[in-house]
């Protein structure tokens, strides 16, 4: 089997909900260009606070972490 073809059964395979990240790392290839977004999983820890790192004691306390 060559890497394409490989690559055609792999994409076959991928679920639906891979497909638009595939696309979007693909495509750049494709068109020659550099990629100018990023890819759509980074921030999705994003929680709106600044001081996360400060409060880790008392966010894991909230939580029950270690009890």
């Amino acid at each position: 089997m060559t890497t394409r073809e490989e690559l055609h059964a792999l994409i076959d395979r991928l679920p639906d909900d891979g497909i638009e990240a595939v696309a979007q790392t693909v495509l750049p290839l494709i068109e020659g260009s550099p990629r100018h977004t990023r890819p759509p999983f980074i921030g999705m820890g994003h929680s709106g606070h600044s001081d996360t790192s400060a409060r880790a004691d008392e966010i894991l306390r909230e939580t029950g972490f270690g009890e």
